[in-house]
C-alpha cells in the first residue's frame, strides 16, 4: 500500500480572479422580516435579505433601521458560485427591543457602481 502527502502553505485570502469581458450582472436583491412565530418570542429577530444572480462576485452591503445603519448583529456571506452568476444573503439579528423600535428595515447593496434599496416594514409589506 503507498499513500502520497503533499503539504503547502497558503497566505492571506488568496485571490478572487475576475474574468473580464463578461456583462456586469446586477442583484436580484430581497429583503425578508422574522416570522410571526420569532416575533413573538423574545429571543433575538433576524431580518434576510438575498442576493442572487449577480456578476461579478464582489459587493457592498449596508444594513439600517430606518435611516440609522446597524452594524452590531449582521453577519454576510460571501459569494458563492450559482451556475455561471453569484449568490449571498446577510443577516441581521435584533434583540426584541431594538426590533420594535425600528419602522423598517433597508437592505443597501452596491455592486459595481449601483445601489440597490430594498425595504421591509414591521408590517410585511415592501
Amino acid at each position: 500500500m503507498y499513500s502520497c502527502v503533499s503539504l503547502w502553505w497558503v497566505f492571506g485570502g488568496g485571490t478572487d480572479l475576475i474574468v473580464t469581458g463578461l456583462p456586469t450582472v446586477s442583484p436580484s436583491v430581497q429583503v425578508f422580516a422574522p416570522s410571526q412565530e420569532e416575533i413573538r418570542s423574545p429571543n433575538p429577530h433576524t431580518v434576510v435579505c438575498l442576493l442572487s444572480e449577480f456578476y461579478p462576485r464582489n459587493f457592498d452591503l449596508q444594513w439600517k433601521c430606518d435611516d440609522k445603519v446597524i452594524t452590531s448583529g449582521v453577519e454576510t456571506t460571501k459569494a458563492t458560485k450559482q451556475g455561471d452568476k453569484n449568490l449571498a444573503s446577510s443577516y441581521m439579528k435584533l434583540s426584541a427591543s431594538d426590533y420594535e423600535k425600528c419602522g423598517t428595515f433597508t437592505c443597501q447593496v452596491t455592486h459595481e457602481g449601483k445601489t440597490i434599496v430594498k425595504s421591509v416594514s414591521k408590517s410585511g409589506s415592501c
